[in-house]
């Protein structure tokens, strides 16, 4: 069963040409999917229009076919789509609207007004599962680009959402900080959630079950990783794997192991054993966090 449909979507904001252009593409439950491409080629556009940002809070015209958790983002208000899929900023410091770190994670569900106990109760859980137990009385700005970007996946979390929206998540980050976050989303599909991730640096996401290409606001191609990385040509084009192998000697699944293995990073989220442990969280003395 698909958790996103998505059929001939075309759209432009007001005023100007296509963004996205005839658009189709499905993503099967469960599944890590990877949306890459050039800056420009529509890749948050397309995240704001499975989230309902589009056309509920950014207006444009939108044609085509689009379900995401058996409904359509358009058509129901943002509440109810953030119930079923959660949207992750590419900067943080813009979704992050708390002083407090377990505010911030009670924020989204006070707005749905869940009872009190509800809240408190899985507030708890998100500061075990993501290491923020000893900073839950910490204001935000004092945590690390890393640690902000988990902050502001687990307040998207909170209300349980099926699909976890990620635009570039690990952008600006540091090693340990992308690692960090690595670790957060692949805890994600472990758990059976949908993850669909934007990232303009394929070499970062070499664990996705597949990824979509885009060009100039259409599919320039769509696969495994394994099928993609077959096409030099293209994603030199596209900017998106620069120091794509000249040569393709060795077999292409033994290529993404080379490139995850250079990140020291897993190579595939199906390699590795579920842990329901949290993140470690950084030391709270420091004048940052890190």
């Amino acid at each position: 069963m698909n958790a996103v449909e998505v059929k001939n979507l075309t759209f432009a904001y007001r005023g100007g040409d296509p963004i996205l252009r005839d658009i189709s593409f499905s993503v099967p439950e469960g599944e890590v999917f990877v949306i890459a491409g050039a800056s420009g080629s529509g890749k948050t556009t397309l995240c704001h229009i499975l989230s309902g940002v589009i056309p509920h809070a950014i207006k444009g015209s939108i044609s085509g076919q689009v379900s995401v958790a058996d409904i359509d983002p358009r058509t129901v208000g943002l509440p109810q789509t953030a119930l079923r899929a959660g949207l992750v900023f590419q900067d943080s410091d813009s979704q992050i609207v708390c002083t407090t770190v377990e505010d911030e994670l009670a924020f989204g569900l006070e707005n749905l007004c869940m009872p009190p106990d509800d809240i408190r109760l899985r507030v708890d859980e998100l500061l075990r599962e993501f290491g923020f137990e000893e900073l839950r009385l910490t204001n935000p700005s004092r945590l690390s680009g890393g640690m902000k970007k988990l902050l502001t996946i687990a307040a998207v979390l909170a209300p349980s959402p099926q699909i976890l929206i990620l635009d570039e998540p690990m952008s600006g980050l540091d090693p340990d900080s992308r690692a960090l976050v690595r670790t957060a989303i692949e805890k994600q599909h472990d758990q059976g959630r949908t993850v669909i991730i934007v990232e303009h640096d394929l070499k970062l996401v070499t664990f996705a079950n597949k990824w979509l290409l885009l060009s100039d606001g259409s599919v320039a191609a769509c696969g495994p990783p394994s099928d993609i990385l077959a096409q030099r040509d293209l994603l030199v084009g596209l900017g998106v794997f620069d120091d794509c192998p000249a040569s393709l000697d060795l077999p292409v699944s033994q290529e993404v192991q080379t490139f995850s293995t250079s990140l020291d990073l897993p190579d595939s989220p199906d390699s590795q054993t579920s842990s329901t442990s949290p993140v470690p969280p950084p030391s709270p003395d420091s004048p940052e966090v890190q």
